[in-house]
């Protein structure tokens, strides 16, 4: 009896050491950054394809997120961001890889542009298609999911920091911000789908 004792106090140390040195690696791993935001705010998307939306829900409030529309109802010439609809009707906006365009697919023929070219708070117009007008080109960068004029890689096509009630929905201005300091959550665009026939 007297030699066991001993073998299980020095078992019982060695349980206690090794659960210290568990909850020492424990704080001692570095936080992802999941870990220290494990809420996303990714929009849950119900519109049908293609639509052009921002990568964060922002403060959407049904969660559909922030998609490139036509403002108010029907064909408009002036683009803003509005809740991605779920039954599309104006958010259907593609990009054309080939002719660097944004393109309104429930308008056939009509892409954004920036008809003063491109300078900072330059807001973005529906216009008819012209492939060759350098004021409708649009770099997409697929890493950082930004958009930038092709004649000035210094600013992004963004969202506004504010939004506004759009009747049962919200929407945010869009147009043309410095890169470096705009937050990243108003300039990162998830492309999603192609153009249709």
């Amino acid at each position: 009896m007297k030699n066991l004792i001993p073998i299980l106090l020095f078992s019982l140390c060695m349980s206690c050491n090794s659960i210290k040195k568990e909850k020492q690696i424990a704080t001692e791993t570095p936080k992802t950054e999941t870990q220290e935001n494990p809420t996303s705010n990714v929009p849950n998307i119900k519109s049908p394809e293609p639509i052009i939306y921002l990568a964060d829900n922002l403060d959407e409030r049904d969660q559909l997120g922030y998609c490139i529309d036509t403002k108010n109802r029907g064909f408009n010439d002036t683009l803003h961001v509005h809740s991605c609809k779920p039954n599309g009707d104006d958010v259907l906006f593609y990009y054309d890889d080939k002719t660097q365009q944004i393109c309104s697919a429930t308008y056939p023929g009509f892409c954004a542009a920036m008809l003063g070219g491109p300078k900072i708070g330059m807001t973005i117009s529906l216009v008819k298609s012209d492939p060759q007008s350098s004021k409708q080109k649009f770099i997409y960068n697929k890493e950082s999911g930004e958009f930038r004029p092709k004649e000035d890689s210094n600013l992004c096509l963004a969202a506004g920091s504010e939004s506004d009630d759009a009747g049962p929905y919200m929407s945010r201005a869009l147009s043309l911000q410095p890169c470096e300091s705009t937050d990243k959550s108003l300039k990162t665009w998830v492309i999603k789908g192609k153009k249709t026939m």
